[in-house]
């Protein structure tokens, strides 16, 4: 027997990515005019009422906006609310400039550093088991694996509850997302190269479990500034591969 109300919120899912994807990536430009009935040809079968439903929802995210005598259409850009975690993540599944990139690398520049000097000095015996377990499922675990991504998005999570700061703590779905995005990009790398990262992220626990905020927010600066080396590198490779017709599998 079919699930219908599944099947209701799966569509209703791949309405809305696919075209708040489309604004994000730009290919619907701000001011542009937004259907309010389901395009034939835009590859999903929706009824009238779960394509309205998806507008809703993109309206309340900031994305589009009714204006009367001209329609639905895309809300500029100013209107869009990055740190929004269904945001970024349409964001990130569009194509993806550098500047992007680099903005969302300049943030965690100025949230994670941060982050890891107060989890420093605050940080319980529980919560340090919690960063050091992460952080051995990461020596343990091929590189760039499943595995490797779910520790790696734990150390981090962890580091943030660890600050003891709630309003700091709401800024962990934009690490969470970028970093999550950033590694799968790398899945291809050469394993040797995990080493680097590996270190960086050594470095910064042993600066928590000393309880040394100052060397862990330097230390943690330095492993963001690796990161965001490598994910640039790898969205070049991709793109590389994409022009020449190398497969990224």
């Amino acid at each position: 027997m079919i699930n219908t109300a599944s099947s209701s919120d799966s569509l209703f899912r791949q309405v809305t990515d696919s075209i708040a994807i489309s604004i994000l990536s730009g290919d619907l430009e701000a001011g542009a005019l937004v259907p309010t009935e389901p395009d034939p040809g835009a590859g999903f079968s929706a009824s009238r009422s779960v394509y309205r439903e998806a507008l809703k929802y993109l309206s309340a995210k900031g994305l589009i906006e009714a204006r009367q005598r001209s329609g639905t259409r895309v809300a500029p850009r100013s209107a869009w609310n990055l740190l929004d975690p269904d945001i970024l993540r349409w964001a990130l599944a569009g194509k993806i400039d550098e500047d992007f990139v680099r903005n969302l690398y300049e943030l965690r520049l100025f949230v994670e550093p941060n982050a890891a000097r107060l989890a420093a000095l605050r940080r319980t015996p529980e919560q340090l088991a919690r960063i050091g377990a992460a952080l051995t499922r990461m020596e343990q675990n091929p590189p760039y694996g499943d595995a490797i991504i779910e520790a790696d998005l734990d150390y981090h999570g962890s580091i943030f509850d660890a600050a003891g700061n709630p309003a700091l703590t709401c800024l962990k779905s934009v690490v969470v997302s970028t970093l999550l995005w950033s590694m799968r990009l790398q899945r291809n790398k050469d394993p040797s190269l995990f080493s680097v990262p590996l270190a960086d992220h050594q470095r910064v626990y042993r600066a928590i479990e000393q309880q040394n905020g100052e060397q862990a927010g330097t230390c943690m600066a330095t492993l963001v500034y690796d990161a965001l080396h490598d994910t640039i590198a790898a969205l070049r490779h991709e793109r590389s591969g994409a022009v020449t017709g190398i497969s990224q599998k």
